[in-house]
C-alpha cells in the first residue's frame, strides 16, 4: 500500500479514554487555581498535531493546551511550535540523545520525552545542564497533574510561597519535601524519580525499612537507573545485607559503566562496592578504584577537611569510611579519625560498624528551594548519560 493512501494511526479508543480522564483532571485543578497563577495555550490543530511527531497519547495533551506555564513559569510545557528548535538546541549541546523530544522545562532542566522509555524506565526524563538524566515520570500528562499538585503544597491563594517551608538553610524542610513527594506519588505512581527521592528521605531519616520497599517499587519501575541501584545497595548495607548491598552496587558500577558517563560516578560507585565487601573481594575492588583514581583517598581526605570545617559530621565520618575501605593505611585519613569522632562522638565508624550513617560526601539529590518567582522481560539498553543526577 502506498504510503498517501495508508490509513492515519489513532489511538485505541481505551487508551484515549484513560489519557483523557487524567486530563480532565487536570482540567479541573487548573479551573479552581488562582487567577493568573497557570497559564494555558489554546488547544492546538489538527494539522499542527499530525506534523509534530510526538506519540498519538502525547498529542492529547497538546490537543487541549497548546502550552501550559505552571505558577508563574516556575515549570512549564512547551507549545509545539517550540518542542523542534529546543530539541535541536539540546541535541547540539549534547544534552539529549537522538530521538528524545525536549518537551518542557523546570529551571534550567529539561522534560524530555525519552526515545526509549523501556530502557529508561519512564516516558518523561528529566536532563540537567550536564547532560545528567533520571527517569521523571510515567507519562506527560501525569507530569502535568503532579505538577500542579506539588503547586498547592508551595503556592498560597496569592501565588506566594507558603510560610514555613524552608529551613534556614534555604532548603524544603524535610517534612514538606515528605509531603511534596508522597503528593506526587498520589498522582503519578509510576512516577521513578519522586520514589527515589522519596526512599532517599526516608533512608536518611533512619526509616530503613520504608525505604527498602520504596526502591523496590522503584526497581520494578525503572531498574537500569544507576542512583535507584547505589540507593538501594546503602539500605541493604545499613540493613546488616552485605549480600544485596554488593549486588545492587556492582549493578549500579555495571549501569555506570554505559557511555556516556563520568568516570568519577562509576568510581564512586565502586568505593561502595569495595565498602559492602570484605578481604581479598575488597583488596581487589579497592584495586580497580585506585586505578581509575589513583588520588581517591586525597579526595577523600580533602573533602573529610571540608566536612569538618562545615561542622557536617555524617559526611565526614562518611568519606572517612569510604577512604579507609579503599586505603586502608593511608596516613592522612588515618589522622583525621580523632578529629571526626570528636565532632560528633556518637558516630563511630558507622558503615565499618554496622551503624546508620546519613549524608552521603556527594549527594545525588538534595530538596530544592523552587526559583523566584517569574525566574526562568530482558531490557533492551541504550547509552544514555546517568551521571549527575539533576536537582
Amino acid at each position: 500500500m502506498d504510503d498517501s493512501t495508508a490509513p492515519t494511526p489513532r489511538l485505541k479508543p481505551s487508551a484515549r479514554r484513560s489519557v483523557e480522564l487524567i486530563l480532565d483532571r487536570i482540567e479541573d485543578r487548573l479551573q479552581d487555581a488562582d487567577d493568573g497563577l497557570h497559564r494555558v495555550g489554546a488547544p492546538a490543530s489538527r494539522a499542527a498535531l499530525d506534523a509534530s511527531g510526538l506519540p498519538l497519547a502525547a498529542q492529547l495533551l497538546w490537543e487541549r493546551w497548546d502550552g501550559l506555564e505552571f505558577a508563574c513559569a516556575e515549570a512549564l510545557i512547551l507549545p509545539l511550535d517550540d518542542l523542534a528548535e529546543a530539541t535541536a538546541s539540546a541535541l547540539s549541546e549534547g544534552r539529549i540523545s537522538e530521538g528524545d523530544r525536549v518537551i518542557g522545562e523546570r529551571g534550567r532542566d529539561l522534560f524530555v520525552l525519552a526515545a526509549d522509555p523501556f530502557a529508561e524506565g519512564a516516558d518523561v526524563i528529566l536532563v540537567g545542564e550536564d547532560g545528567g538524566r533520571v527517569p521523571h515520570s510515567s507519562t506527560v500528562e501525569r507530569l502535568v497533574l503532579a505538577l500542579l499538585g506539588e503547586v498547592t503544597i508551595l503556592y498560597d491563594e496569592e501565588g506566594e510561597f507558603r510560610d514555613d517551608l524552608f529551613g534556614d538553610d534555604g532548603e524544603l524542610l524535610p517534612a514538606i519535601e515528605r509531603r511534596l513527594l508522597r503528593r506526587h506519588l498520589d498522582l503519578d505512581p509510576d512516577a521513578p524519580f519522586a520514589r527515589f527521592r522519596l526512599a532517599l528521605s526516608l533512608r536518611r531519616h533512619n526509616e530503613l525499612r520504608a525505604a527498602a520497599a520504596e526502591l523496590k517499587q522503584l526497581d520494578r519501575r525503572a531498574p537500569d537507573f544507576a542512583w535507584g541501584n547505589h540507593e538501594r545497595g546503602r539500605v541493604a548495607l545499613l540493613l546488616g545485607d552485605r549480600r544485596g548491598a554488593k549486588r545492587a552496587f556492582a549493578k549500579a558500577v555495571e549501569l555506570a559503566a554505559i557511555p556516556p558517563i563520568e568516570p568519577e560516578l562509576r568510581t564512586y560507585f565502586q568505593a561502595w562496592e569495595a565498602l559492602a565487601s570484605e578481604g581479598e573481594e575488597r583488596a581487589r575492588i579497592a584495586a580497580a578504584v585506585l586505578g581509575a583514581m589513583p588520588s581517591f583517598a586525597a579526595a577523600q581526605e580533602a573533602g573529610i577537611r571540608e566536612a569538618i570545617e562545615d561542622g557536617n559530621a555524617e559526611a565526614a565520618q562518611e568519606q572517612l569510611d569510604l577512604g579507609l575501605a579503599i586505603v586502608p593505611s593511608h596516613l592522612g585519613l588515618l589522622s583525621l579519625k580523632a578529629a571526626v569522632q570528636e565532632l560528633s562522638p556518637a558516630l563511630r565508624t558507622p558503615l565499618l560498624e554496622g551503624s546508620t550513617p546519613e549524608l552521603p560526601p556527594r549527594r545525588p539529590l538534595e530538596p530544592q528551594r523552587p526559583a523566584p518567582r517569574g525566574g526562568g522481560g530482558e531490557r533492551r539498553r541504550r547509552p544514555h548519560r546517568q551521571g549527575k543526577v539533576p536537582r
